[in-house]
């Protein structure tokens, strides 16, 4: 029953958020809003929650190590996916609007699959502990990151069976990541509660560059108005809270 909840509290978001944006034009500055809210609330749950869980029981040292390595995991995977996991793209050639960006489609893909490998964990005792903070963050991470997915599928696919059957490969990646890390702790491969730790510190890393690359590119001249403010003071304490 785990299991199927959480399919449905990753994938539904990721759905709704692309069937809205096929149906109707998101205006540039509500995309803006969307960006600050779920950045503030991805940079403060990394800080609070994911962080202080992380180095528990573990070498800090080597956690931290793997948080820088995250963080620069995320600036390659841009170099492919142009930044849509900042919730835009800048990709606009007369080439680009021929052909599908099959770099940028990659990229996002192996983003979201990283990020379902800390969902699900055995702790020492082989009890199950699924972090219901980490999805709720990526549901709220994946509505802008959708919205712009959509909008460059409208842009270069014109085929709308596509666009969709590439939607659901969008949404399949984060649950298709916390299968894979079910399956291996399922069935007792050696030493792997490590390797999952070490696993979620690279989603630390990954969430730590977007959101702070999304917190500076959302201002205008590094200057926030009165709307962003707001908005990503929501995003602190809805992860306060939450945390």
């Amino acid at each position: 029953m785990a299991g199927f909840s959480i399919f449905v509290l990753l994938v539904v978001p990721i759905l709704a958020a692309g069937f809205t944006a096929f149906a109707i034009q998101i205006k540039q500055s509500n995309l803006r809003l969307i960006l600050a809210f779920s950045a503030a609330y991805l940079f403060a749950i990394s800080i609070m929650n994911l962080l202080p869980e992380a180095i528990q029981n573990a070498n800090a040292k080597q956690i931290g190590l793997f948080i820088v390595m995250g963080f620069c995991v995320q600036l390659i995977i841009d170099t492919f996916s142009t930044g849509i996991e900042h919730g835009h793209v800048h990709l606009h050639s007369n080439h680009c609007e021929e052909h599908l960006p099959y770099g940028i489609i990659i990229g996002l893909c192996l983003h979201s699959f990283l990020e379902g490998l800390p969902i699900y964990n055995l702790n020492a005792q082989n009890n199950q502990h699924i972090n219901y903070q980490l999805i709720l963050g990526l549901g709220i991470h994946n509505l802008p990151i959708t919205i712009a997915f959509v909008s460059l599928l409208k842009e270069h696919q014109k085929i709308k069976w596509k666009n969709m059957l590439l939607l659901g490969v969008f949404a399949l990646m984060t649950p298709l990541g916390y299968l894979a890390s079910y399956i291996l702790q399922s069935i007792g491969l050696s030493d792997y509660a490590n390797y999952a730790q070490l696993a979620y510190a690279l989603v630390i890393g990954i969430f730590l560059h977007i959101s702070t690359a999304i917190l500076f590119e959302t201002s205008d001249h590094h200057k926030y108005n009165v709307a962003k403010m707001v908005v990503m003071t929501f995003g602190i304490i809805l992860a306060y809270f939450i945390s």
